[in-house]
């Protein structure tokens, strides 16, 4: 989130890690670093929270996202970043992911 331009990006702690992993001023981030694809459900969720809590939903996924799951995340606003730490790559997985790369963070 930092490289994208939040910088007041923290480490969720404490109770905050019940509802995402990351936040700043305006969103509400997850990483998905479990091996197998992002699905429908963790997408749904992601923008339940964002949405009761006011800030922007953003997904990092560092496997594959499955098409339903960028479907659901399109309709429902929530970015999806696909990142490879080895490879040091972050890319748009979803039309807003990709978007908010090529626009940043910075509000």
């Amino acid at each position: 989130m930092i490289y994208l331009g939040a910088a007041d990006t923290v480490v969720a702690s404490g109770a905050a890690v019940q509802a995402c992993d990351l936040y700043s001023a305006g969103y509400l981030a997850w990483v998905d670093n479990q091996r197998g694809n992002l699905d429908v459900a963790k997408v749904t969720r992601a923008a339940s929270v964002s949405a009761a809590d006011g800030r922007r939903g953003l997904i990092f996924a560092r496997y594959g996202v499955l098409p339903q799951a960028v479907d659901r995340a399109d309709e429902l606003g929530v970015a999806i970043f696909g990142f490879d730490p080895q490879g040091a790559t972050l890319d748009g997985g979803n039309l807003l992911g990709r978007e908010l790369y090529s626009t940043g963070l910075a509000q």
